[in-house]
Parts: structure tokens; sequence; C-alpha cells
């Protein structure tokens, strides 16, 4: 039996950040450590070792993994930076802090507080990476952010919370980018399972509602803020499991079940796609077990979402048909697999397949709808013409699907902000080919506000594009407001 990969903290040291980037990387391209280390004309237990922390990595290796990997340059680049700390430190303001005697100089440091430890900051403190416009807190408290490479590209890199706190301290009293106004609501918290347990209102009905509360923060703040909570809640009702049988058991393993998926959902909108993954598939074991049927036929369909925001049309496709075949006939369950199923076909250039799939979609959406309690039935024909716009711009299609985009963002409701942002930034793409760089930027400028406000990575990955193919257009005065207005609210690489 295969060895569970060793935990990594990143913010141990720098060889363990440098492991953790590796192994992310490599699972990302869905390599093995020997078929990395065979690309790279090393071992795959030199690959493993560096992973671990245990052997360093030479400069030379860096750039070749870099190559290999694709990062854009960012393990060389995190070398280049580490060597360089060294000789970069500000010599001491008191003088006589450099005549310590040689015994005090290699005292062990003292032990770091809580705080440090964590990487969380002092309470009070304005630099929680949460605040950066363009940073996403992922499953394991590292952070994602976007960033501006020396050659003009937007990458996005994966830095320990403390090194992010640092630059972010570092950065905060020169302007060099904006720190996010606090939220205008705060996500609930999960109470206390000894109060639930003496409460009057049953446990299951206190989550389900914690539960409604949070989509809806999710809906107008974006992820960052939600997905904390979400964990949370998860951690409490497992506890509450150990304490109860029967059937309040089996009621709260299905209620864990649908923070399970919602967890999948906020981790797949962070860019974390590795964790949404691991979620969406303890959401379908977990509804498994609690014989909840359209949950699972729900996650599953999701997981083909997923599938399709990493650009992986094949499993696309196949989670998309696993779905269909499991879903009641003419559900909105079904409609939700065949919608996802047919960006698939898009990404695999069948058009007509894709554009038949999207209208036996909007056959069984525009049935009548009487039970209220199905799953999905915030799916509309609205919802199947964003999607289908998304498909057509994939396809080519722009013109067409500018249009699609603009009826969906009307018909959308106020509070689904990010939403908003998501088809603002694959509208403004479809806008470039089809009315010019002016109009793609002016509503870039206009989703690139959202995405600020709610941390999507969704968004900034659309966006991120745009900007690569406005790059020729720098001149325009619309274009150059644009990525100043994206270069604000990122990191930058020097």
């Amino acid at each position: 039996m295969p060895q569970r990969p060793r935990d990594l903290k990143p913010s141990r040291s720098a060889r363990d950040w440098l492991g953790a980037e590796i192994r992310y990387w490599r699972t990302l391209r869905r390599l093995s450590q020997d078929a990395l280390g065979a690309m790279v004309h090393v071992s795959g237990d030199l690959i493993a070792k560096i992973e671990k922390a245990q052997r360093p990595c030479p400069p030379e290796l860096a750039a070749a993994l870099d190559a290999a990997l694709d990062t854009g340059g960012v393990l060389s680049r995190f070398l280049e930076l580490l060597d360089g700390d060294a000789d970069k430190r500000r010599p001491e303001a008191d003088s006589s802090r450099s005549k310590k005697s040689a015994s005090s100089r290699h005292r062990p440091a003292a032990a770091p507080t809580p705080d440090e430890e964590s990487g969380s900051p002092v309470p009070g403190q304005r630099t929680d990476p949460a605040t950066i416009g363009s940073a996403m807190t992922l499953m394991n408290g590292e952070v994602r952010v976007a960033c501006r490479a020396p050659d003009g590209r937007i990458i996005f890199v994966t830095l320990p919370r403390r090194a992010l706190l640092r630059g972010a301290a570092a950065v905060a009293g020169t302007g060099a980018f904006p720190l996010a106004p606090a939220s205008a609501a705060a996500a609930p918290t999960a109470p206390d399972p000894a109060d639930l347990l003496a409460s009057d209102v049953h446990p299951v009905e206190n989550f389900q509602v914690l539960r409604r509360s949070l989509v809806e923060c999710d809906n107008y703040l974006g992820p960052r803020e939600v997905v904390t909570s979400v964990q949370d809640h998860i951690r409490q009702i497992q506890r509450l499991r150990e304490v109860t049988s029967g059937r309040d058991r089996q009621d709260l393993m299905q209620v864990q079940a649908e923070y399970a998926e919602f967890c999948s959902w906020l981790l797949q909108d962070s860019g974390d796609f590795r964790a949404a993954q691991y979620w969406a598939d303890r959401a379908i074991e977990w509804s498994t077990v609690a014989g909840d049927h359209g949950l699972t036929v729900y996650t599953m369909a999701r997981k083909s979402q997923l599938a399709g925001d990493m650009r992986d049309p094949l499993d696309t496709v196949d989670l998309a048909e696993a779905a269909q075949r499991i879903a009641p006939p003419r559900s909105r369950l079904l409609a939700m697999g065949t919608v996802y199923g047919a960006h698939g076909h898009a990404l695999r250039g069948d058009e007509r397949a894709s554009q038949n799939a999207y209208d036996q979609a909007l056959e069984v959406v525009t049935l009548p709808n009487d039970d209220e309690t199905l799953r999905g039935r915030w799916l509309d024909a609205a919802y199947v013409e964003a999607q289908r716009a998304r498909s057509l711009s994939a396809l080519g299609n722009h013109q067409e699907a500018v249009a699609g985009f603009e009826r969906a963002i009307r018909g959308l409701p106020a509070s689904y902000r990010r939403d908003r942002g998501v088809y603002l930034a694959r509208a403004a793409v479809a806008q470039l080919h089809a009315l010019g760089p002016e109009a793609a930027a002016s509503t870039g400028s206009a989703a690139l506000t959202i995405a600020t406000a709610t941390g999507s990575a969704r968004i900034f990955t659309e966006l991120a594009g745009l900007d690569a193919q406005l790059h020729r257009w720098s001149t325009v005065t619309e274009v150059a407001e644009f990525r100043e207005a994206l270069d604000n609210v990122m990191l930058h690489e020097v």
C-alpha cells in the first residue's frame, strides 16, 4: 500500500515552502515523483526528498522543474530571493546590538508565539492576506495570490500565510497596493455542541439555518469570508455525531454532506481545485451513507462543473454523463448534468453536441417546477443561457456569446454579486474579439471591482487571461486604466 504523503508546513522553513510548492505544481500537472524526476533527469527519490524538505533544491534543478511544470519561473525566483535576503538585511540601528558575545549570537531563538506559529496576525493588525484583493486562502492555511511576473504575465502562486503577512506589512505603509475595505457583514459562527444539544431547536435545524445564511454570505461576500466558518461547522457536526445515535446521527450525516458540498464550491471559487475535489468526494460519500440520493447526484454534477473550470474536457463530459444516468427523469438535477456536460463538449470543440445539450437542458428547466424543495431549483433558463455563452466564447462565437452574457447579467438578482463578476469577466473576453479593446477593458474594470471585494479566483483567472490579450493595446486609455487597476490589487515579482 502506498504511503500517505507527508503533511507539509510551508511556514516552518524556506525549504519546507519550496517542497510544498513543488508538490503543488506536480500534483496539478498530474505527475508522479518518478515521472517528474525523469523529465528533469533526476531520481524520483530525490524529488520526494526535496518535497519533504529533506534535501535542498539546487538552482539548476529549480530551473529545470520550472520548465517541466510550467510554473512561470516561481521556483527559481524564490531561490534567488532567498539567496539575496542574507545580503539585504538592514543594519542594526543600535550599534551596541552588533557587539553581542558569540554565545548570545548562537543562543536558540525564542519559541514562536501561537500567532507566529499559525501565521495569524495580531488582533487589530490590518495585514491579513484576505484583505489583499487578489488573495485566496486555501484549505491548508496557505494563500493563493495573483502576481505580476517581470515579463508582464499574471501567474498564481502559493505562499505561506506568514510570508504574505510580512509582505503585506512591508507594502501597506508605502501604498504599493490598497487593502480592501472590511466586509459589510460577517459569516455566522458555529455554536458550541453542548449548547446545541441543550437547545429547544434540533441541532440539524440549527445547522441548516446557519448554512442558508452562509450561502447568502457567499453570494455577496465571496468565498474568503465564508470558507473558514463552513469548515468549523463541519468539525462541530462531526463532534455531535460522535455523541448521538440512530436517526439523529443519520440526519447529522446528511447535513454534514451538505456542508461538504458547499465547502467544495467555496474552495473551487477560491482556486483551490484539489481541496474542492476532496470535499466533493466527501460529500458524495456522506450523502450516500445518509441516503440522500438527490445530494449525491447534485454533487456529481458539480464535480463535472469543477472539471470544466480545470479545463479537463474528458472528465467534464464523463462526470456529467454519470450524473445524468442517476438523475430522476426530467428533473433539475438532470438539467444540471446536461448543462455542465455541454461545456465539456465545447472544450472538446464539438459545437453540435454542445448546442444540442443546452437545448435539451432548456426543455427541462422550462417545465413547471412545483416542488420548491428540489435541489437545483435555482437552475433556470437564464443560467443555462449564461453557460451557453461561456461555451460559445470557448468555441470562438464571440458575437453570440456577448449577447448571451448581456441577457444573463440583466437577469441576475442584485445579491448575486460574485456571479455578476464572473459573467462580466467572461463577457469582457468575448467583447475583446467582438467589440474591441475599449469595451472589453471597461467591462473588465467592472468585474475587477467585484473580484477585489469577494476574492473570487474564478474572476481573477478570467481577468488574467483578458489582461494578457489586452497587452498589445496598452496605449488605449481604457486598457491602460484597467491594467493599472489590476496591478494595484496584486503582488509583484522583482
